[in-house]
């Protein structure tokens, strides 16, 4: 008995999803699978099977750490995992125990940027089946579940501005490397000051359709692509959408850009205010409505 069965994880929907993704990795003929899972920070972070593997885990997962939980932003492990309760006060958290990895079938896509590649998101679970209490897309579900108790359906809509450098000096000399590592050393791809304008989307354009065409083929529901008021600066806008689905679309656009752009030789960031002369903030816009269900 899988690990999915046996503790009665997924809907009869989850179960069709995860044979029509066995016959689309045939069908595609793909070689490996992503599995990955948003921390506390929002990073993904999972394992790579190749495709053989992958249709097994489907249902009966794939172990990772806990020290997943355990790290800061620049991936240090920050709590005393090989103390009692790991620094969590649980048992089960401590010594750097496993946890299992369970795909969500509604999620699977395949990589437009890297050959042969699916990726999937997952939710984390104890050995005994209990959902790990830190993972987020299990505390957002519990979110979902009370609004829908009182009635309600959760619907966002999203408007990210993130920044787009090109990297002069990606700085891999093997004394660049360290928790965190050097920076890149980048240049802009266009002045920017001027918000909206035609003559300076038209500068980032080269990157932007690099980028929306990959996005798009992912399956993301773009809207719009805009230059933001700030140099290399810029913004996407999405369809609304309703549960789940906006915080997963967040964590894979995110993650998608990072890796579209680095394949290119640029630099994207999310940060609100990289350490750049002349830049300007960057944020997201959350609308958000409550709906009756």
């Amino acid at each position: 008995m899988s690990f999915v069965e046996k503790y009665g994880l997924w809907s009869e929907e989850q179960r069709r999803q995860a044979d029509a993704i066995k016959d689309e990795i045939e069908k595609r003929g793909l070689e490996v699978v992503r599995f990955s899972f948003p921390d506390q920070h929002g990073i993904l972070r999972g394992k790579t099977l190749v495709a053989s593997e992958a249709v097994g885990a489907l249902r009966s997962g794939c172990m990772i750490t806990t020290t997943m939980f355990a790290k800061d932003t620049s991936h240090k492990t920050v709590f005393p995992v090989f103390s009692a309760g790991g620094g969590f006060g649980m048992p089960e958290m401590q010594g750097g125990a496993d946890v299992v990895m369970i795909p969500d079938p509604a999620t699977f896509r395949v990589l437009p940027w890297a050959s042969k590649t699916g990726w999937v998101l997952c939710d984390v679970y104890f050995a005994d089946g209990r959902p790990v209490p830190f993972s987020t897309r299990h505390l957002y579900r519990n979110v979902l579940r009370g609004l829908a108790d009182a009635g309600f359906d959760y619907m966002a809509g999203l408007e990210v501005e993130f920044h787009v450098f090109k990297v002069e000096d990606p700085k891999m000399q093997p004394g660049d490397a360290g928790q965190p590592g050097e920076p890149p050393v980048v240049s802009l791809l266009s002045h920017g000051y001027q918000y909206l304008t035609e003559q300076r989307y038209d500068q980032l354009e080269p990157v932007l359709e690099i980028i929306r065409r990959d996005v798009v083929a992912l399956g993301l529901p773009v809207r719009s692509v805009e230059v933001e008021f700030g140099p290399s600066q810029c913004e996407f806008t999405f369809r609304p959408g309703v549960g789940l689905e906006p915080a997963d679309l967040m964590i894979l656009f995110r993650s998608a850009v990072k890796q579209i752009a680095h394949r290119h030789g640029y630099h994207a960031t999310f940060m609100c205010r990289p350490r750049i002369p002349n830049v300007v903030s960057s944020g997201w816009h959350l609308h958000q409505s409550l709906r009756d269900r």
